[in-house]
């Protein structure tokens, strides 16, 4: 098991009555009902991005910013670090068609 982890800030969006998480080192979001559920939805959303990568490139390209450099970026925000549990060895590398049809269907697995 490999272990990844991004900065991500955590904010409530009042307007639509919810909290929503950015990973903006790869441009990745989520959001939820309530941070618990943002936190749980955040730490799949890392994984399901990090077996993709995998997939498509055979590693994660995109380098995150430290906990230091995030929180001083979104100073009054919470910045809290994101860790996902990849078991690299297993995966394969394969074609874009068929990464993009597994992840729209739902089966990103690092089990292969």
């Amino acid at each position: 098991m490999e272990q990844f982890i991004f900065p991500a800030v955590f904010y409530r969006d009042s307007e639509e009555d919810i909290f929503v998480v950015a990973f903006d080192d790869v441009n990745l979001f989520c959001n939820g009902k309530t941070v618990e559920e943002c936190f749980i939805l955040a730490k799949k959303l890392l994984r399901d991005f990090v077996i993709v990568s995998y997939k498509l490139n055979g590693r994660v390209e995109e380098r995150p910013r430290s906990y230091l450099e995030s929180a001083k970026l979104h100073k009054g925000k919470i910045v809290l670090l994101i860790c996902a549990e990849v078991n690299t060895g297993r995966i394969k590398i394969k074609d874009k068609a068929t990464v993009i049809r597994e992840a729209l269907s739902g089966k990103i697995d690092d089990d292969e």
